[in-house]
């Protein structure tokens, strides 16, 4: 995984991510999202709402670096506002879109949310710690949300 890392980084299809062993990695202006997450998201070629539902979609992959794994409320809370996530970059990429150009625009979102997590788990500390993330959410359900999805920044 770590050469498949590398090439991506050299052919300019990922920004130089961070691969420290610090779980949360650097966020030099603690605005809840790595550095080198907050770089990527920056270049993507997407508008700037798509960009702003990729931010809140980061700061929910970057809460789980240091959640508390034995704090149920707080693990339902995170689940819930990952939907939130979801359902606002959906929102964000088909939005203004003709019916017929939403779909393809609906799976670009998706698809920067799937990198989002992926990149956001790069190293095998930040992988470890999503899978026990996802372990302690085992069993539990949440709702698609309806209503206002997108954060305000």
């Amino acid at each position: 995984m770590k050469d498949q890392l590398d090439a991506l980084e050299k052919q300019g299809v990922l920004p130089e991510l961070d691969r420290s062993t610090d779980v949360a990695g650097p966020d030099a202006d603690n605005n809840g999202i790595r550095d080198d997450i907050d770089v990527y998201i920056a270049a993507l070629p997407v508008s700037d709402a798509v960009k702003k539902a990729a931010r809140q979609r980061a700061r929910v992959q970057q809460r789980i670096a240091t959640i508390d794994l034995n704090d149920r409320a707080a693990l339902m809370a995170l689940a819930d506002a990952s939907m939130a996530a979801t359902a606002c970059m959906s929102e964000s990429a088909e939005m203004g879109l003709p019916l017929e150009q939403q779909s393809q625009a609906g799976k670009v979102g998706f698809s920067i949310t799937l990198k989002l997590q992926a990149i956001t788990a790069n190293t095998p500390e930040r992988a470890e710690r999503y899978l026990a993330y996802m372990g302690a959410l085992h069993g539990t359900t949440t709702t698609y949300p309806t209503g206002r999805v997108c954060e305000d920044e």
